[in-house]
């Protein structure tokens, strides 16, 4: 049974820029950057399977020289413990899986799993890489926020949406695989919640589609206390793509841990 509620004590958390050095906990250390959808998959895992842990929030316009020495690509995300990294998103939520007891992120029915992993391949994908050229739209580059969103970009984002809306009608929701979210959700989330934000920059509205399943599909995920913790407040993340007219500002531009988080800035340590 899943939890539907957040321990204060769940993580801690502080900025890079403060350390010297990378720092030494028994728990689990999540090097991350709040803004980054790839980071935030292994954030909505790690409360998902309930893992207390510490989340060091790396600057990525302005990284601390000893963070190379964590991950030498200098990328995010990042999950240190007992003496060993696990980098990527995809890999480090299927470890975090595997490794620590708390509610199951896969289906334990084998036809289910099968179509988990089928999403994580294809919908989900699809979705994520469909919706950043929708961004992008005609004038926008990859991974910016344009204008000239072309039929045939709006055609491969429906067709891609229709994919997780099969599943959603297939299990019967909320999730994608039915009663609890799994891996394919925590996927796919973090980058349609901010498809969804952008809304009113690219005229493309995610909730809508598949006569809304997919409105149904976020606002489920959205109530998550693992998604309500880790999205950013989504007023203040609309200003800042206004600002920056693209969805990987936060690589070039600095914003620390809780900027667009305000829910969470008590957690940060003094």
């Amino acid at each position: 049974m899943q939890s539907e509620s957040l321990s204060p004590a769940a993580f801690t958390a502080e900025e890079a820029a403060g350390l010297g050095a990378p720092p030494q906990r028994q728990e689990p250390v999540f090097y991350t950057h709040t803004l980054c959808p790839y980071a935030e998959r292994v954030f909505i895992a790690l409360l998902e399977k309930q893992v207390p842990f510490h989340l060091v929030h790396v600057d990525l316009a302005r990284k601390p020289a000893w963070y190379r020495g964590v991950n030498p690509r200098g990328l995010v995300p990042a999950v240190q413990h007992e003496g060993e990294v696990h980098v990527e998103s995809a890999d480090i939520i299927r470890w975090l899986d595997a490794a620590f007891e708390g509610p199951a992120l896969a289906p334990a029915d084998p036809a289910a799993r099968r179509d988990m992993e089928g999403l994580l391949k294809g919908p989900c994908s699809e979705v994520v890489s469909a919706g950043l050229d929708l961004m992008a739209g005609r004038t926008g580059r990859y991974w910016g926020i344009g204008s000239g969103q072309s039929a045939a970009q709006r055609s491969a984002m429906e067709a891609a949406l229709q994919g997780l809306a099969a599943s959603l009608s297939k299990h019967g929701g909320p999730f994608l695989l039915g009663a609890a979210p799994t891996l394919a959700d925590i996927a796919v989330y973090p980058f349609a919640k901010r498809f969804a934000v952008a809304a009113l920059l690219t005229g493309y509205d995610v909730g809508a589609a598949a006569g809304g399943a997919i409105g149904g599909w976020l606002a489920a995920m959205d109530a998550r206390p693992s998604c309500a913790t880790t999205a950013a407040d989504p007023d203040l993340l609309l200003k800042a793509f206004q600002k920056h007219m693209s969805l990987d500002f936060f690589d070039y531009d600095s914003y620390t841990a809780f900027q667009l988080h305000p829910h969470n800035r008590h957690l940060l340590a003094r």
